[in-house]
């Protein structure tokens, strides 16, 4: 048996001089962790509501700021436009300055920005604060799935990640709710010279989770292994300390670890911008080449057909709800009768009224279509182990694409409308695709690589949501047609990923870890 100063001895060893991740594992998991969930969750939530929030306000501020279906495009498309041009300067701050860091100022300058689009007066000026909008929601898009992952230990992290991303679709089982409750009431009011109407008021809401996530993250520290990787063990102790104090409802002094004998990588962070580039440039050479390739095509896919459709589901489904025809048509029948009437009141110089009503209606079947989602989500943390990644995202996609086929042309508004909820649903591949891609990449490449994957994934949704606005009216089989091919031939394109391990053997011999 040995004796207690031995004892005493080796704990001493075990807990005052011991690597980051065993550190990390001492602080335990609890109230922390589950803030700095609920938190993450906020923030994707807002990047969400943000993205597609204008979905819901376009109809009924068609008539005040005298909006044609081009224009109806172009504002849903700004905010992707804003997150696509400015994903790579987010990610590379990100990596520099820090996770939370970049988050917080960013997230009240969108904010900011978001109630400021509420008072536009014209289409432009609506367009420019939709862009700017979208540029600063880019910062939380880009890191908080490093924030998150980081925050939690190796064990937790993808477990951490997968409830997270649930919180994406509560977005849209929120969004339509706020919008039933506020958008059908006819009130008004004037502030700043501006008339106030529901639409306007509406978009004010959609903040609150920002905000709110903002609010808990100046409570928050900077991510512990980003202040290890830049600053060394000694400033990420004090932060380990804090996490293990809320976990464990005690005071920091009782944190068990002196003294983490990893040491930090901060000569990474000295070589400054052209330092970043150079690495960075190993992504645009092989074997990583072709996997960039593969999957970056794939996530434009991805999100073509599930944000850009989603933009112009709430106006289908309206234009469903308000056909009166006596006869089964289907969505493209009525959306091309109501522009031909539009047509020709003008041709005849009759003055064509705007209608701005929306059909409450509209309102739970959405939010029945944000619970479709929500329940895909969970559906795919069940059997993504069990049917493969690959399998599921092809699965996934090719069902897809075929339901936006048959949308355009089944004769029936009610089983249009669940094809098009099953098609919104390869929104959910997203998250499968993200798991395949990140196998390949090297540690020190891989926020970066993700960052613009997803840059080049809402750029699909912003081709998507215009070319949809420019088409459905005028070519909607077309452009259904088109849209849901596309998405089920991108399937494809996964025949051709190359194996990971082999990958991986390659890059290690660069000099590269994992």
């Amino acid at each position: 048996m040995k004796n207690s100063e031995d004892q005493k001895l080796e704990d001493g060893q075990e807990t005052n001089d011991i690597t980051f991740e065993d550190a990390f594992e001492q602080t335990g998991h609890g109230r922390f962790n589950h803030l700095v969930l609920f938190t993450s969750g906020l923030i994707m939530l807002n990047v969400s509501m943000e993205s597609v929030g204008m979905s819901y306000v376009l109809t009924s501020a068609q008539c005040e700021l005298e909006l044609s279906e081009q224009h109806k495009g172009m504002i849903n498309a700004a905010a992707f436009i804003g997150i696509v041009s400015t994903s790579f300067l987010w990610g590379y701050l990100g990596d520099r300055v820090g996770r939370r860091a970049v988050m917080l100022p960013a997230m009240l300058a969108s904010a900011a920005f978001s109630v400021a689009s509420a008072f536009a007066s014209d289409v432009w000026t609506l367009f420019v604060l939709r862009i700017l909008t979208g540029c600063f929601v880019s910062a939380s898009s880009a890191t908080v799935y490093a924030y998150l992952g980081e925050m939690h230990a190796n064990s937790r992290r993808a477990a951490a990640i997968a409830w997270g991303s649930v919180f994406i679709s509560f977005s849209f089982i929120i969004l339509p709710g706020l919008a039933w409750a506020i958008i059908p009431g006819k009130w008004s009011f004037h502030l700043l010279s501006i008339r106030i109407s529901s639409w306007r008021a509406f978009m004010w809401s959609w903040c609150v989770p920002g905000l709110t996530a903002a609010g808990i993250l100046s409570l928050l520290p900077e991510s512990p292994r980003f202040i290890l990787a830049s600053k060394g063990p000694e400033a990420a102790l004090p932060v380990l300390a804090k996490m293990y104090s809320w976990n464990h409802g005690t005071g920091a002094d009782n944190y068990p670890v002196e003294k983490i004998t990893t040491i930090g990588d901060a000569a990474a962070f000295k070589g400054g911008f052209a330092g970043a580039l150079k690495n960075f440039s190993h992504i645009f050479r092989p074997p990583l080449l072709r996997c960039v390739f593969l999957s970056h095509i794939s996530m434009f896919a991805v999100f073509m057909l599930s944000s850009g459709l989603y933009v112009w589901v709430p106006e289908v489904i309206n234009n469903i709800l308000q056909n009166d025809s006596e006869r089964s048509i289907s969505i493209c029948e009525i959306i091309t009768q109501k522009a031909l009437n539009k047509t020709q009141a003008l041709a005849s110089n009759v003055e064509a009224v705007c209608n701005s009503n929306i059909s409450v209606g509209v309102f739970p079947i959405s939010m029945a279509m944000g619970a479709v989602f929500a329940i895909t989500y969970l559906a795919i943390g069940v059997f993504i182990n069990k049917v493969g990644k690959k399998a599921l995202y092809n699965g996934i996609m090719f069902i897809c694409g075929l339901a936006t086929i048959a949308a355009a042309y089944v004769p029936q508004g009610g089983a249009a409308t669940a094809l098009l909820i099953l098609a919104l649903c390869a929104g959910c591949a997203a998250s499968i695709l993200a798991a395949i891609a990140v196998d390949v990449f090297p540690t020190s490449l891989r926020a970066m690589a993700m960052c613009v994957m997803y840059m080049v994934g809402r750029l699909g949704a912003a081709v998507g949501a215009y070319l949809l606005g420019a088409t459905l009216h005028t070519h909607c089989e077309l452009a259904f047609t088109a849209m849901g091919a596309f998405s089920a031939g991108s399937t494809l394109l996964m025949l051709f990923w190359p194996s990971p391990q082999a990958v991986r053997d390659e890059m290690e011999e660069k000099g590269l870890s994992y």
